[in-house]
Formats: C-alpha cells, sequence, structure tokens
C-alpha cells in the first residue's frame, strides 16, 4: 500500500461526510445571500415571524370591541419583525410611476401617474394580517438602495398619538420629485367590521410643474 493511498485512507475515515457537505452547503448559501445583498438588496427578514397556525385571532379580536386597536397590547406572535416606519417605506417602492410623472407633459396622463402611485400601496396588503411595531419616540429610519430611484428618511414625532413624519425623494436630490407628510394610523375594531383611517398629510411635488 502507497503512501499516498494510506492517506486517502485515513482522509476517508477520519471525516464526517454528512457534516462536510453540509459546511459546503452553508458556505455557498452564505456566499449566495451576499451577493444577493449586493445586487438586490436583502431576501428575507432578519428575524422570522412566530407560528401563528395554533392561535384564534377572533379569541383576541372580541377583547377589542369597540376600541381604537393601537391603544391595546397585542400578543407578539401578532407583530411583524419591522417598525410601522420600516412598513411605511413599501408604499414608495413603484416610485418610478413618479418619475413617468415627472416626464409626462400631459396633465391628464400626468393624474393618471399620480393616481396609480397613490393606489399602488394597496398591493403590500395583500393576506398581510399582521401588525408592525410601534416606533420609540424619536426612532427614525432610512432607506437608501441602489437599484431603486428615490431615497427615504422618517421619524417618529409623537407616541400619544402615534404620528410619523416622513420625506421621500428623487435620487438626484430631489430635483425630480419630492414626496412628504406625516401620517396617524387610526384602527377600530367592531362587531361587523374594521376600520382602518390612515389620517395625515401627504404632500407630492413634481419639481417641473
Amino acid at each position: 500500500m502507497t503512501y499516498q493511498k494510506k492517506k486517502r485512507d485515513f482522509f476517508f475515515c477520519c471525516i464526517d461526510f454528512d457534516q462536510y457537505y453540509a459546511g459546503i452547503q452553508r458556505d455557498l448559501m452564505r456566499s449566495w445571500n451576499n451577493l444577493c445583498r449586493q445586487q438586490f438588496g436583502r431576501t428575507k427578514l432578519p428575524v422570522p415571524m412566530f407560528d401563528r397556525s395554533q392561535i384564534s385571532i377572533w379569541s383576541i379580536l372580541k377583547q377589542c370591541i369597540g376600541k381604537e386597536l393601537s391603544k391595546i397590547t397585542m400578543p407578539i406572535v401578532w407583530n411583524e419583525p419591522v417598525s410601522f416606519l420600516q412598513r411605511f417605506t413599501e408604499n414608495a417602492l413603484y416610485s418610478y410611476l413618479l418619475d413617468r410623472a415627472d416626464e409626462c407633459n400631459d396633465p391628464i396622463m400626468r393624474m393618471q401617474y399620480v393616481a396609480a402611485f397613490a393606489v399602488s400601496s394597496i398591493s403590500n396588503n395583500c393576506d398581510r394580517l399582521s401588525k408592525p411595531f410601534n416606533p420609540l419616540l424619536g426612532e427614525t429610519y432610512e432607506f437608501v438602495r441602489d437599484d431603486l430611484p428615490f431615497r427615504y428618511m422618517s421619524e417618529q414625532v409623537s407616541h400619544h398619538p402615534p404620528v410619523s413624519a416622513f420625506t421621500c425623494e428623487s435620487k438626484d436630490n430631489g430635483n425630480r420629485w419630492r414626496f412628504y407628510g406625516s401620517i396617524l394610523p387610526k384602527a377600530k375594531f367592531s362587531v361587523k367590521n374594521m376600520e382602518v383611517n390612515p389620517k395625515g398629510l401627504l404632500t407630492l411635488e413634481l419639481k417641473r410643474y
């Protein structure tokens, strides 16, 4: 038996192939996630959501009839692992519509682009029953991504009542458009319906017009 064959047999006897291939798979997945973050941003939330399959939402909501939901302590299992400041950023994901509105000389078509942007945030609410965490007073959130044509900043300016102020602008220092305002979300649950009223003042400026 040659030295090389002894060395190879010793290697195969000492290694745990399950752990070896699991390690390779972890390294490949880590490299893929790093590449995705560099090219497209992160691929998932940093913290997984709790399993709610064994919990009935009605057993919780029946205690909230006629009450303002923002003033009720909800079980953490019904929270998304994001704050309201972060979730509200999703309203700007279709900001390319504002870029097209800025480029459009037809006032009717321009208004259609703005209206499409105004309702585009509804697409993020499909099958989402979870509540984002309430931000702390003075908490801030900033969002900038190379592959998206906007930058966003927000701050929690009041805790009772909860008021969030934000500004969002095109990446060219807001030379094309600027979208800003404050939000005071209110939600009320009754026997027959649930009322969600996102009160606030929102302003959109198209700098060319």
